[in-house]
């Protein structure tokens, strides 16, 4: 029901000029298991405003230090991997524990505290499409 429900508001609030990241969420969302890949292309659509490919997306998230290393895109996409990337690009400064040591267990903990995870989240827990989509919503819901 839920990847139906997130289909369809996808479709009615898609317009022309974002038709691409309608498409990619629709196929994002029917996935049982997202991959970095998938999580790459949405913080690229909301950090840059475009899609290329992952080999071009990934080293440029990298560079902003969004990306904490550089995956193999078919690797099963973690609740760890996505709260780096959440904290890193809203620059979260309130976690005195990610901001020393900086690694995507410290990234959970500051990203539950700001409400972009639910409280029992796991470093690596592996995301499905859906759920994917639905953090990204919570996170984009913030900025």
């Amino acid at each position: 029901m839920r990847i139906i429900s997130i289909t369809i508001v996808c479709l009615f609030v898609a317009t022309a000029g974002f038709s691409q990241s309608a498409i990619v969420a629709v196929n994002i969302s029917q996935k049982t298991q997202a991959t970095v890949e998938d999580a790459v292309k949405l913080f690229m659509f909301s950090t840059v405003g475009s899609i290329t490919v992952y080999e071009k997306d990934a080293p440029m998230l990298l560079e902003k230090g969004i990306l904490p290393r550089l995956y193999d895109p078919n690797t099963p996409v973690t609740m760890g991997i996505v709260a780096y990337m959440m904290a890193k690009q809203a620059n979260i400064k309130h976690s005195l524990m990610f901001n020393i040591f900086g690694g995507q267990r410290y990234a959970v903990f500051a990203c539950i505290a700001a409400g972009y995870l639910p409280s029992k989240a796991g470093e690596h827990y592996k995301l499905s499409g859906v759920e994917l989509i639905e953090i990204m919503g919570r996170f984009g819901g913030e900025e």
